[in-house]
C-alpha cells in the first residue's frame, strides 16, 4: 500500500497545483460559490474526513521522507476537515473567504506543484 498511495497523491498534487498557478482566476469565483452551498461544503467536508482518515491510519508517523510528507498531508485533510464540520458555518466561510485570494492560489499552487513533483518521482525510481 505505501508505495501505491505515493504516485496517486503526487500526480494529483501535481495537477492541482498546475490548475491553481495557471486557473487561478476562475477558481477563486467557484470558491465563492461554494461557499454559499451549505450542503455542498459538507459533502466535501465529509469526503475530506474521509481521505484523511483513510491515509493517517496508513500512515500514522511523521518520518523526514516522503512517508512523512503522505502523513503531513493525510493529517492536513484531517485537520480541515473537523474544523469544517465543528466550527459554525458562518466561521467556516470567513476561513475559507480569507485564503481565497490570488497570493495564497500562487504559493500553495507552487507547494503543490513541488511536493506533487517530489512524491512521483520518488514513486516512479525516478529519485
Amino acid at each position: 500500500m505505501e508505495i501505491q498511495l505515493a504516485p496517486l497523491l503526487g500526480l494529483y498534487l501535481f495537477i492541482i497545483g498546475a490548475l491553481a498557478l495557471y486557473r487561478r482566476k476562475s477558481v477563486m469565483p467557484a470558491v465563492s460559490q461554494m461557499l454559499k452551498n451549505r450542503p455542498l461544503m459538507l459533502v466535501v467536508a465529509l469526503v475530506e474526513l474521509l481521505a484523511g482518515l483513510a491515509v493517517v491510519i496508513n500512515y500514522p508517523y511523521f518520518t523526514m521522507d516522503w512517508i512523512g510528507l503522505i502523513s503531513i498531508i493525510g493529517w492536513m485533510l484531517l485537520a480541515e476537515s473537523l474544523l469544517y464540520l465543528s466550527l459554525p458555518y458562518k466561521r467556516v466561510q470567513k476561513i475559507i473567504k480569507k485564503f481565497n485570494k490570488p497570493e495564497w492560489y500562487l504559493y500553495s499552487g507552487i507547494l503543490a506543484v513541488v511536493a506533487g513533483a517530489y512524491l512521483t518521482a520518488v514513486s516512479f525510481g525516478w529519485m
